[in-house]
């Protein structure tokens, strides 16, 4: 049995790591990154893809890469599919005492197979939601499917120790199909405030061809279905009828970039939309610091840390007030929820900030003070305590 004050090593399984700038590698990535600052010896187990096709380091630290295919419509993503005995090598070889199930795809399930008859114990993440993988599938058969697909988290879930949930609403969604009792914690993927806070930003507006006498709303994330970026873009016309100077900045890749370039031409609003793609880290701060509101129209997040990062960074927030969205939660005295879908309802919210720039910077405030509240260092302590009590076989409080 370990001590408390032990140092661990640990295998997170990630299939796109180095892939994608999802959150849930973003996660990851950051995770894996402070729990080696704290002493702990971290590698992950992911997916081959174009740009990675070996066994290297990945923001120094060692990945260890398995053939693969790609995941259509995915951005970049491959799912991996290593052999059992590949990955029990790795766990021995590594002396790994936690496999941290991070994606429950293929290679999770077989790390959790080689882990289980090596004896190792197992935590797993929630970070899945069928309303991201079939979004685009026809809607009279997306009941079933999202049905089938919890019926599989569950089950894979149950196979570990101890599971993480990112948010009270991702618990709540999975554990009323559980039907074992399992260990559960409530976990943010948090913010680093010494990252992302309010800052100068420099040339941006230029190097973006952005004007800069606008108001200036954001959206950070993938250009898929369940993001909902269109109603956004159909919001445009509604908010320029009372205010002209009005400018969306559109952050993230995506198969959906084509058609949501189309409809602001449809909309002749293509002039008052920068698509900025894919940017850089430092950028995606900047970006943050650079709009007056964020606004995330998706219906479906487990947590969204984007609202995290644009709370850090000072930023009132417009969020769709959707069932499937924890991002709603984070409205609390700084911003406004809309009707889902609603683009004439995000329009009119959007306006209440648009027009008044003494709540915008009130409301900003209440955000900066409340992303306080997530920070990262205390959940890296909380995912220790995880690994520590997963170890010991400790009941869950």
């Amino acid at each position: 049995m370990l001590a408390p004050k032990n140092k661990l090593n640990i295998a997170m399984v990630c299939d796109p790591i180095g892939n994608s700038k999802a959150g849930v590698v973003v996660s990851t990535l950051r995770f894996g990154k402070l729990l080696k600052e704290r002493g702990h010896h971290v590698i992950f187990i992911g997916a081959r893809s174009k740009d990675h096709r070996e066994h290297s380091d990945y923001n120094d630290i060692k990945t260890y890469r398995y053939r693969s295919i790609p995941l259509p419509k995915s951005g970049g993503w491959t799912m991996a599919f290593p052999r059992v005995n590949e990955i029990k090598k790795v766990l021995q070889e590594e002396k790994i005492d936690v496999v941290h199930i991070i994606l429950p795809m293929m290679g999770g399930l077989v790390a959790i197979l080689a882990a289980r008859s090596l004896g190792i114990k197992i935590v797993a993440h929630s970070h899945s939601q069928p309303e991201n993988i079939f979004a685009e599938m026809p809607g009279f058969i997306r009941p079933m499917l999202y049905a089938l697909w919890n019926k599989y988290l569950a089950w894979i879930y149950n196979k570990a120790e101890y599971i993480i949930y990112p948010s009270e609403m991702a618990r709540k969604l999975l554990e009323k199909l559980n039907k074992k009792e399992k260990k559960t914690a409530v976990i943010s993927n948090g913010i680093n405030t010494a990252e992302f806070k309010p800052s100068a930003i420099g040339d941006f507006y230029n190097r973006f061809k952005i004007p800069d006498n606008s108001t200036k709303l954001l959206f950070v994330g993938r250009l898929f279905p369940e993001k909902s970026i269109d109603t956004l873009i159909k919001a445009i016309p509604y908010i320029r009828q009372k205010h002209v100077d009005t400018h969306v900045m559109i952050v993230g890749a995506g198969h959906l970039r084509a058609k949501l370039e189309k409809l602001a031409r449809e909309l002749e609003v293509i002039q008052h939309v920068t698509f900025l793609g894919l940017v850089s880290d430092e950028d995606k701060v900047l970006a943050y610091n650079a709009c007056d509101i964020f606004v995330l129209p998706s219906i479906a997040e487990l947590e969204g840390m984007v609202v995290l990062e644009a709370m850090a960074c000072g930023k009132p927030i417009i969020i769709a007030d959707a069932e499937m969205s924890a991002s709603r939660y984070f409205v609390d005295g700084n911003g406004f929820l809309f009707k889902k879908y609603n683009y004439k309802d995000l329009a009119e919210q959007a306006l209440k900030l648009i027009l008044d720039a003494d709540l915008r910077k009130k409301l900003g405030e209440v955000s900066l003070a409340n992303s306080k509240n997530y920070d990262i260092h205390q959940s890296v302590a909380k995912l220790e305590e995880v690994y520590y009590s997963a170890l010991k076989n400790e009941v869950s409080p």
